[in-house]
């Protein structure tokens, strides 16, 4: 526990620090220019390519806030599928004609406690004041390119353990426990599902960031020869310090989901 809060303290600084460096970046792309001994037509060019450069900019921004809202929902669906397993575990054994009534109310106690916790997962995992597994990721559109069209949509479903099946199950009888192990398997079956789908939709951002940023390397590259600032340098700095502050919050919200989410699952 001493790791991550140490971790998630350090990510704070981090940020403050990236902040302060992203904002100067900021000002000094803004105050390129043009050189006076450039013709009209040069001017125009270049000024064509910033707007260009702008739109990516923008594009790569919104790319890296998803990633960040895919990596948090992975983060709380990984903690719901170890309760799953934790759930049938003890419907398994819940199944045994050799357990007592008493024996079988033990396990029912924390039966219910990891349902409880599936339902706080998925109301709590928030980023960016989105909860992510609660059902408002629906028809969540990012622009992954400068023009019109270049857009995905992602949408993520509810996880909860009335949308799972599992509100209304028990491990109170032997019956019950069967019962419940089909509609937990069922549940792992739609979990492991959404993962990957999620998996899948940060590969494609991914890779859509990858492809912006070389495009955007090759046009900042035409700018510099145009504007009077080493705007290809800068653009890219400031691009790597996106990042950077965008991996040193998600750090900073991985640390904290590991403290409050994950490890309670299990008491």
């Amino acid at each position: 526990m001493r790791i991550n809060e140490i971790s998630g303290i350090w990510a704070i600084r981090q940020l403050q620090l990236l902040s302060g460096q992203q904002s100067g970046l900021i000002d000094q792309l803004s105050r390129a220019t043009i050189p006076f001994n450039q013709d009209v037509s040069s001017s125009a060019i270049a000024e064509r390519l910033k707007t260009q450069i702008s739109g990516y900019q923008r594009a790569m921004y919104e790319s890296h806030n998803a990633t960040g809202m895919l990596s948090t929902a992975e983060a709380g669906l990984g903690s719901i599928h170890s309760a799953l397993n934790r759930l049938r575990q003890l419907a398994v054994q819940a199944s045994s004609p050799t357990l007592s009534d008493s024996d079988r109310s033990v396990l029912q106690e924390e039966y219910s406690q990891l349902l409880q916790q599936i339902n706080s997962v998925s109301q709590n995992v928030s980023y960016n004041n989105i909860r992510v597994l609660a059902g408002e990721v629906t028809n969540f559109t990012v622009q992954t390119g400068p023009n019109e069209g270049q857009r995905m949509s992602i949408t993520i479903p509810a996880v909860d353990s009335e949308r799972l099946g599992l509100s209304s199950t028990n491990i109170a009888s032997i019956e019950n426990a069967q019962l419940a192990l089909e509609a937990i398997d069922q549940a792992t079956e739609s979990v492991s599902r959404t993962r990957s789908y999620v998996g899948a939709t940060t590969n494609r951002l991914l890779s859509a960031i990858n492809e912006m940023s070389g495009t955007m390397i090759n046009l900042t590259s035409s700018v510099s020869r145009l504007a009077d600032t080493d705007f290809a340098r800068s653009t890219m700095e400031l691009f790597k310090t996106q990042l950077l502050q965008q991996s040193s919050l998600i750090n900073m919200i991985h640390s904290n989901l590991s403290r409050q989410s994950v490890l309670r699952l299990f008491y």
